[in-house]
């Protein structure tokens, strides 16, 4: 009986030495070279998983005009706009498809007594977008905190720019491999 469990252990011991898994291929990659690794890469041309729907859901939902979408090139454009004869808002987003979008820029114009308060719910709301590789929280209080000043940064997979000033102010929201 000792024999019959000795050969067993004994070929296990001996191809686990060896480092063969009984397969007979060599798993490891040659001198020089970096295994490569089994995750997917992630698609950065486009905001992946967010919709034209998924922008139009944070927008508001009385007074608004929009349109699209339309061909503008080899894009896809929608746009919405509302507001007042003195504040204006603007929306604009493109992609190649309704479920790859690329781009959004919202600007807000005021005219009378300009406040950061009338910009910052649009702003806050689009950055919180949600899509793969997003980081809604972060990038919410990025534009809380960097309204005034301006300027970029990258949240996961998404370009974010603030500019303008008081009366004209621009957000920006760019897939990280994006064209645009």
């Amino acid at each position: 009986m000792r024999s019959t469990i000795a050969f067993p252990v004994a070929c296990a011991l001996a191809l686990a030495c060896c480092g063969c898994g009984g397969t007979g291929k060599d798993t490891a990659p040659p001198a020089g070279q970096a295994a490569e690794s089994s995750a997917p890469k992630l698609e950065t041309r486009w905001l992946r998983g967010l919709w034209d729907s998924d922008v139009r859901k944070v927008l508001p939902k009385e007074r608004i005009t929009c349109e699209g979408p339309k061909k503008e090139g080899p894009s896809t454009v929608w746009g919405c706009e509302w507001g007042t004869p003195l504040n204006s808002y603007k929306v604009r987003y493109y992609g190649s498809a309704p479920g790859k979008i690329e781009y959004i820029i919202a600007t807000v114009t005021q005219g009378d007594q300009p406040k950061d308060d009338r910009v910052l719910p649009l702003f806050t709301d689009l950055a919180g977008l949600h899509f793969e590789g997003a980081e809604p929280v972060k990038a919410r209080e990025w534009v809380r905190t960097t309204l005034a000043a301006g300027g970029n940064t990258v949240f996961g997979a998404a370009k974010f720019k603030l500019a303008g000033d008081v009366v004209k102010r621009t957000l920006e929201i760019k897939a990280s491999g994006s064209e645009w």
